[in-house]
């Protein structure tokens, strides 16, 4: 890897190597009925919609149901990220969706807490998990997502989000979830503005967000633009993924270029490293080619990324020094 590299939005269920889905889905007696595998779990070129797009988790959702399994994911996923060369990672997961088979949601964060550590081993990375609380979960749900991530923060969980189907559920409903974190002094982010409204994005920061997932639509809403600069609101934009959820309606249209220049602290993540068949490299070699980001922009958006990231300050200095010391070819 050219760069330094940090990855904030990144889920674990759409990011799982094709080794592990082939493991865990023989464990289970999956039949794939001869469909590929990796066409199970990935979007491909005539992904249609968002909703399109979170049929491929379907089989990950079926996978990702026992402490061994989440482990091994998470370790995996980890320990393929480290070899990349990444410097910091955050990966996401709801604990709601793997408790189908009895597991709680404190055995699931646990055993992706476990996973996490056992993949960094010895390397320089360093890495958080994210809880998602889910648009189309229950209150109760995602109530108890965000407790799972107080009473796990600061021991392998950095903060929560809020993902899936945006705009099934009017953002004000989670209003009473955000308050409470931000009272608890619980970091979040939250997915707004990826294919619904960008008055989603105002209603996140108003509630104490402090980096927003997507966020593509603010291009639409000159007061949302100077919002996010004049805050200081990190976006954690994912292009190729954005690409495949019609988020975008193609590479010239995305808005991460105009609101870099605007002076909007944007970042390039992977969303789902499975599912949209990409890696952080790739997503920065896409948005030089079609964009014209030069390497000094890229280092800029990972030093944005690493301001950004849930960490304790002590941590955060020690790894922006790296950064800064290890700067190559800018």
């Amino acid at each position: 890897m050219k760069r330094p590299e940090t990855d904030l939005h990144l889920h674990l269920d759409g990011s799982l190597s094709m080794d592990v889905v082939k493991l865990l889905a023989e464990q289970i007696g999956y039949d794939f009925k001869g469909q590929d595998e990796k066409e199970s779990v990935s979007a491909g070129e005539n992904c249609e919609s968002l909703a399109d797009y979170l049929k491929c988790f379907e089989l990950p959702g079926q996978l990702l149901q026992t402490e061994e399994a989440l482990e091994l994911a998470a370790m995996d996923l980890t320990e393929r990220l480290a070899l990349q060369g990444l410097i910091y990672s955050e990966i996401r997961f709801a604990p709601q969706l793997h408790i189908r088979k009895g597991l709680t949601g404190e055995k699931a964060v646990e055993a992706v807490i476990r996973g996490m550590k056992k993949g960094l081993g010895q390397s320089r990375m360093k890495a958080g998990i994210l809880l998602c609380a889910m648009v189309n979960g229950s209150d109760r749900e995602n109530e108890e997502t965000f407790e799972l991530a107080g009473s796990y923060l600061g021991k392998g969980v950095v903060g929560a989000d809020i993902a899936g189907p945006e705009g099934l559920v009017p953002m004000a409903h989670f209003e009473p979830l955000f308050k409470e974190a931000y009272r608890r002094d619980i970091p979040f982010t939250v997915h707004a503005g990826e294919c619904g409204d960008y008055e989603n994005i105002g209603k996140a920061v108003s509630y104490g967000a402090k980096r927003i997932g997507h966020g593509c639509a603010a291009i639409r809403s000159e007061a949302c633009m100077d919002l996010l600069k004049r805050e200081k609101i990190t976006l954690e934009m994912c292009v190729i993924s954005n690409l495949q959820t019609k988020a975008v309606p193609s590479i010239e249209a995305h808005p991460l270029k105009a609101f870099y220049d605007r002076g909007i602290r944007v970042t390039y993540n992977t969303d789902n490293m499975t599912v949209s068949d990409t890696t952080l490299e790739k997503e920065a070699e896409l948005i030089k080619k079609y964009m014209g980001f030069t390497e000094a922009d890229l280092a800029q958006m990972n030093r944005y990324a690493l301001e950004a990231a849930f960490l304790e300050d002590a941590e955060k200095e020690k790894i922006i020094a790296f950064f800064d010391k290890n700067n190559y070819n800018v």
